[in-house]
């Protein structure tokens, strides 16, 4: 039997105010505490914490669903009282949301969302933030020599909001652990949608469906289930489970909704998980909890954000299953921001030093089971050397593959280099990083070509060096020699993960393709590039320079001016110091580029070029997973300047965007390209033994007035999962099948490999 504790205190003013727990001591939200003589009532918040006018001689009732109703003078309540739980079994309800009250109260509450979006009005705060990692109570009942929280991260931040493409999210002090270096922000949306207005709510991975959506009532049904007379207003208590078929899409839980305001008071919600996708772990369910206050009489804005996730980690029989936590307090709210300028797009900062960690404002006092872990933990880690691996808490650098040295970082991307032309080329770098300086970078690399014709034009050493001045805004003077494919650069290769102008030749893994001699050409290049930003959507850069390149038997030296512009239509830039780039991005994404190419020596007409690609990726419904990726090019041919059609007629594994089906080899002055995708994600059927992923393709490419199209199949986690689990690396390979377009009986199935890790 479960109970509650209650403890309480007159106040001075006649005001009866405490908190509710558990004999857990976990805050008990939603309970229903009203005084009989008054008809006046409340709600205690997602802390159990509650405030109530009331006389000695007033009654007090306290009501929540599952427990006895409760009954106490207001001069008789004892410190502490429990409050037995109640087991009732109800005949099944069914909610007919157009036929009763409830589906009218919502129809206000959605209506009277419009006004009290928090999204839709400029604001800022202060949010602190805590993540707790603990096992759960059914695999740790027997594990008393473990602490009861695994990890705990406090963290605080502040955020200027002006709308979802103008916000800024800063890191103003944080405590983890050991007092590990770790650096990132915890926003209280991490695991959920700020705001519970927006159609659709992002909830970890998942896309559901808000039970306060323009068209909620097509995706729920409610029913009220209790009703508070608070002094100036009336709370509503509904219920809400999806309807029949709309499982997939929605939550259930309770809301309660606050008139004559019709706005959202608070709301506890949860989502199980029927996926079974990754082979290494599995999230099943998912709760999230909501409280709003009035801030005057302006606007009804979230104070309170709280996240549950149960996942498993797999592994023996059952595995091990993890509670994840995470408690956001939001505070010091300004609405519109009083001393902020509006940011010009979406950033997410960690300055290079923030407050130390006893400066945490905390809004909600560590537990004893809190406190004890924090004490367990920091003495355990202080035991281990990892705070002298300061490397390996450098998110930021470890993510674009550099490890930190002092004032250097060491650029290991690529560390060893493969294709024909050169075999294996070994390749390291270096580049001075913030400890020096933040605004002024340098940076150096060298390789060497092992294969015997590395040499053949020239010496088998490649490097090149630049030097930067700015982040965002940045101006770059660079040199290389380096071998390169004897074509234009191509943008298909590039998911937008970087911004323009940060890739290098040869960091990326799909560049380590099977090139012969013959398709490379050796590149000498001096110059300088700036790139500057538009907007939260637009970015330009300008570059020029001198060129040499040369390919037996034919050599070009010359000019070439460039400019090159993209268009991504939402991105977040992550930035510390001198480190900058995108943590997340949405399609389409557009980029184009074109340039002049001249001689040198010779008076020659100019030759322009022109080139772009589209880049999009996007669901439909639970049934489809869907990418495009096309575009095409133009400029006069050359010998060393054209574009090569990207077949692989000897590469069995290769990347992602090129033919399988047309083993030809094209150079030509133009071309469009086409590579379209549809998987279908097992969301529907899943196993816990097989779970494949099944795409369709259809890709195509056009060159010297004649269609290459080719139509393929692709399968992956083709392997059980118990396999998965001793071999994770097998889920990012893909099988597939390709046949050239139309259908023949002569035409040949190729088969190829395709490794995720270069899409």
């Amino acid at each position: 039997m479960r109970y509650f504790i209650l403890t309480f205190s007159l106040i001075w003013g006649q005001v009866v105010s405490g908190v509710i727990l558990d004999v857990r001591g976990e805050p008990v939200p939603h309970v229903i505490i009203q005084n009989l003589r008054s008809g006046q009532g409340t709600l205690s918040d997602l802390q159990g914490r509650f405030s109530l006018a009331a006389l000695p001689t007033d009654t007090i009732e306290l009501r929540c669903l599952g427990y006895e109703v409760q009954k106490v003078l207001a001069s008789d309540f004892p410190s502490v009282f429990y409050l037995p739980s109640r087991s009732i079994e109800l005949a099944p309800i069914v909610i007919r949301s157009n036929s009763d009250s409830a589906a009218l109260l919502m129809q206000k509450a959605i209506q009277a969302g419009k006004r009290w979006n928090p999204l839709l009005y400029p604001h800022e705060y202060v949010s602190y933030n805590k993540l707790t990692l603990t096992l759960l109570d059914s695999v740790s009942r027997n594990k008393d020599s473990l602490p009861p929280i695994l990890f705990i991260w406090e963290s605080e931040a502040e955020k200027v909001f002006f709308d979802t493409d103008h916000q800024r999210e800063t890191l103003r002090a944080q405590r983890v652990v050991g007092n590990l270096p770790i650096q990132t922000v915890l926003s209280p949306t991490a695991l959920q949608s700020f705001s519970l207005y927006e159609d659709w709510l992002s909830i970890l991975d998942r896309q559901l469906y808000s039970p306060l959506g323009k068209n909620a009532l097509e995706y729920y049904e409610y029913e009220i289930i209790d009703t508070t007379y608070a002094v100036k207003e009336t709370l509503y208590t509904l219920a809400f489970v999806p309807k029949r078929k709309r499982e997939e899409w929605g939550m259930r839980g309770t809301l309660t909704i606050s008139f004559p305001d019709a706005a959202l008071h608070s709301l506890q919600g949860e989502s199980t998980w029927n996926t079974n996708e990754n082979p290494l772990y599995e999230i099943f369910f998912c709760k999230i909890q909501q409280r709003y206050e009035k801030l005057g009489d302006t606007l009804w804005f979230p104070v309170q954000l709280h996240s549950e996730v149960g996942l498993r980690v797999r592994g023996g029989e059952g595995g091990i299953g993890l509670l994840v936590k995470t408690r956001s307090f939001l505070g010091n709210i300004k609405i519109p921001p009083v001393k902020e300028k509006s940011p010009s797009r979406v950033e997410v900062i960690i300055p290079l030093r923030t407050l130390p960690p006893d400066s945490l404002q905390r809004q909600e006092p560590l537990t004893p089971e809190e406190s004890f872990s924090y004490k367990v933990l920091d003495s355990l880690l202080s035991k281990v050397p990892v705070r002298r691996l300061a490397w390996l808490w450098d998110l930021p650098t470890l993510s674009l593959g550099r490890v930190a040295i002092g004032e250097f970082n060491l650029i290991l991307t690529p560390l060893v280099l493969y294709h024909n032309a050169e075999g294996l080329r070994p390749q390291i770098g270096i580049e001075t990083n913030d400890r020096l300086s933040a605004v002024v970078r340098g940076r150096g690399w060298l390789g060497y070509g092992t294969y015997r014709w590395a040499g053949t034009q020239g010496t088998p050493w490649r490097y090149g060096v630049e030097i930067e001045w700015g982040v965002l805004t940045r101006l770059r003077l660079y040199y290389y020699d380096d071998v390169r494919e004897n074509t234009l650069p191509r943008l298909l290769d590039e998911k937008p993960t970087q911004l323009m102008g940060n890739h290098r030749p040869y960091e990326r893994l799909a560049r380590a393709y099977a090139f012969r001699w013959e398709e490379m050409v050796r590149e000498k290049n001096a110059g300088l590039a700036f790139r500057f930003p538009i907007g939260s959507r637009l970015s330009f850069q300008l570059s020029g320079g001198s060129l040499y390149r040369i390919s037996f038997p034919h050599q070009w030296t010359g000019y070439r001016v460039q400019l090159d512009i993209e268009y991504l239509d939402y991105q977040v830039l992550f930035r510390r110091g001198g480190i900058l780039w995108r943590s997340e991005y949405k399609g389409p994404r557009f980029r184009f580029q074109g340039g002049l190419l001249t001689r040198r020596g010779k008076i020659r007409i100019p030759t322009p070029y022109l080139q772009g690609d589209i880049w999009h990726e996007w669901r439909w419904g639970r049934w489809a997973h869907m990418y495009l990726r096309g575009g095409g090019g133009w400029m006069k041919k050359e010998p060393l300047w054209n574009y090569r059609l990207r077949t692989l007629p000897d590469a069995f594994i290769g990347i992602p965007h090129a033919l399988a089906a047309h083993p030809v080899q094209v150079s030509t002055a133009y071309y469009a390209f086409l590579f379209y995708g549809w998987t279908v994600p097992n969301t529907r059927f899943p196993s816990q033994s097989w779970n494949p992923l099944l795409s369709f393709l259809l890709q195509g490419f056009y060159a010297e007035e004649r269609f290459y199209p080719e139509i393929g199949i692709t399968l992956q986690r083709w392997v059980p999962q118990k396999l998965l689990r001793l071999f994770p690396s097998l889920s990012a390979l893909q099988i597939g099948l390709y046949t050239p377009l139309p259908f023949s009986a002569r035409n040949r199935i190729y088969v190829r490999i395709i490794s995720e890790i270069f899409a």
